[in-house]
């Protein structure tokens, strides 16, 4: 064999080599695009439905990547998860938020899915007829939550505070066993838990007890710095889902229910507690505002959160 041919022969075998090397590397496109929800919710209806029909996979692939789904039970592992770059977008509730916020986490509420309204709950053969009913009794909400922020706020409104009452911090499915149970007097929670409890005539929703809610797109703040364009498309991906629902509601109730393993009935009757057209703009941003100043005030936050910060109206 001649120079020639050795040579040759060690260029075909480093193109080879490198050839393996290059296919072994890591791609350079970008990373897996983490969406998740906080809980079970039927204001999440525009996530679902996106979820469903594949949209938020189309925008994953045209970035030459693929959606991953995850439903959270609780807020800390959350937080958790924003920290350690392994989610980017959440579903959730302004609370939740704003509870990450104070606590330091770099995340922005970018837009909202649906504005809503939550209730109290009390037993279907309970004595208690109204807020100021609830005086010393035991009422189960999830800690950190619009629903426990909305409770604070509802009793203030009667002449009562956190204290007046024995607020028990329980996750959705364990509350839901303590109130049928009837181990708490009263349950703070958002759709379908209240729905789920009137259908089978379990519990009824307590007289002046609505709250007013915004189910808020949670954004990871590095995320969206370093991809403005993806983001956009997700959020052109959740105005898309709405306008979808709004024009078919039969549909994407079925379809919500179907995400959520709900029945079809409390899906329906928990519909009318929502708007799936929100309006996110200044009067949002003022809504969130008061209501961090309300977590801080109350100290259920340790933190004030600058509201220019948190919110980002597009």
């Amino acid at each position: 064999m001649n120079k020639n041919n050795i040579l040759l022969g060690v260029a075909v075998i480093l193109i080879l080599v490198l050839g393996i090397f290059w296919l072994n590397q890591p791609s350079d496109s970008q990373e897996a695009i983490k969406i998740g929800s906080f809980s079970k919710a039927i204001d999440y209806a525009p996530y679902l439905v996106a979820k469903n029909k594949g949209w938020f996979d189309d925008v994953a692939e045209k970035y030459g990547t693929t959606a991953e789904y995850t439903e959270f039970q609780s807020l800390p592992p959350i937080n958790e998860a924003f920290a350690t770059n392994n989610i980017d977008l959440v579903f959730e509730a302004e609370a939740p938020a704003i509870v990450g916020k104070s606590a330091g986490i770099n995340l922005k509420i970018v837009g909202a899915g649906v504005f809503l309204t939550q209730e109290i709950i009390v037993p279907i053969n309970s004595n208690i007829q109204d807020v100021k009913g609830l005086e010393g009794k035991k009422i189960a909400v999830l800690a950190g939550t619009s629903a426990h922020q909305g409770l604070v706020s509802v009793l203030n409104q009667n002449g009562l505070s956190a204290d007046d009452v024995e607020i028990i911090d329980m996750i959705p499915p364990d509350a839901k066993v303590a109130f049928e149970l009837g181990q708490v007097d009263a349950w703070a929670v958002w759709p379908p838990f209240p729905q789920q409890e009137e259908v089978a005539e379990k519990g009824k929703s307590l007289s002046g007890s609505e709250i007013f809610i915004q189910s808020v797109i949670v954004a990871r703040g590095k995320f969206i710095e370093e991809n403005p364009e993806i983001e956009k498309d997700l959020l052109d991906v959740v105005n898309q889902a709405q306008e979808w629902i709004i024009e078919n509601e039969a549909e994407a109730q079925e379809i919500v229910a179907e995400e959520l393993n709900l029945d079809l009935e409390v899906v329906v009757r928990s519909w009318p507690k929502h708007d799936f057209n929100p309006v996110f703009g200044e009067e949002a941003k003022q809504d969130i505002e008061t209501k961090a100043n309300f977590l801080y005030e109350q100290g259920i936050i340790k933190n004030r959160v600058d509201i220019e910060s948190l919110v980002e109206i597009k």
